[in-house]
């Protein structure tokens, strides 16, 4: 499937907000139902990207951590909460791999995205991998009563080939422990892990006014072995979007805050090519 050249919009745009209004009012030059699937999508992340809204998300989280804080008190365990956003050129070739691939954009919803790490130790035990579940209910509740958000339905959790005796380092617990409620609405990588070991859970939690943002929990060995060991994401996704990428001259794009350095390596503050953190990595003791 063929895709509108988005060099153009990269070179004319000053911000990652202009890029995308840029390429969304080219796809909609064609009057292609596709294309327009496609701008629709990027307009939607466009807003969500808005300062305003980020900020007001921001001071929801922060006040969560102080109810988290019972939690790790009553443990004795600490939690890190980090933002991620998904980088401008990422998105774009999650929703071209969507689309070549008949995969609603309705399941592009990662584009922000919140991870919980429970700091309980570099090996999992049957009690921290409990924790997980007692944290995302709560975080789950806190959004739904007190800031009305609504959970969408998640896609189930299929058989994923995971072989316990080659993963016996891998702490799986006999059946889900998400509650009932809940059940629809969590994908539950913990009690079915990803066939190298992955495990978490996720969640994804819309707003009022349409933002959505996706949750993840997860313990520290959990994330060790999504970050760095044998399930890390960079490999899953050099797998997942091989000939999907944009291919793109870097060094004709002239954004602050974006510089192509002569050895190739490339600085970014806006998310143009890698996501940027504001959150800092917040810990709750």
């Amino acid at each position: 499937m063929w895709f509108p050249d988005i060099a153009l919009a990269l070179e004319k745009g000053n911000t990652i907000s202009e890029i995308s209004k840029y390429y969304e009012d080219e796809l909609a030059k064609y009057g292609n139902v596709i294309f327009d699937l496609y701008a629709n999508k990027l307009g939607q992340f466009r807003m969500m990207a808005q300062p305003k809204k980020l900020r007001e998300l921001e001071r929801e989280f922060h006040e969560l951590k102080n109810k988290l804080k019972v939690i790790c008190k009553d443990h004795n365990i600490n939690i890190v909460l980090s933002r991620r956003q998904k980088d401008f050129l990422g998105l774009n070739a999650k929703i071209r791999r969507s689309l070549r691939r008949n995969i609603s954009l309705e399941r592009v919803q990662d584009f922000l995205g919140f991870r919980l790490i429970i700091l309980s130790g570099e090996k999992d035990t049957l009690e921290s991998v409990k924790l997980c579940y007692e944290l995302l209910e709560k975080i789950i509740s806190y959004f739904v009563t007190e800031r009305n958000c609504l959970l969408t339905e998640a896609e189930p959790v299929v058989d994923t080939g995971f072989v316990p005796s080659e993963n016996p380092e891998i702490v799986v617990p006999e059946h889900s422990l998400v509650i009932p409620a809940f059940r629809e609405n969590v994908k539950d990588y913990i009690a079915t892990p990803k066939k190298k070991g992955y495990q978490s859970l996720h969640c994804v939690l819309k707003k009022a006014d349409g933002f959505m943002f996706e949750l993840q929990v997860r313990t520290l060995a959990m994330d060790i072995c999504a970050e760095y060991g044998k399930a890390a994401h960079w490999k899953y996704k050099e797998e997942e979007y091989e000939g999907e990428g944009i291919e793109i001259d870097l060094t004709k794009i002239h954004l602050p805050g974006f510089t192509v350095l002569k050895d190739g390596t490339v600085v970014d503050k806006i998310g143009l090519v890698k996501s940027v953190d504001p959150f800092n990595r917040i810990s709750m003791n």
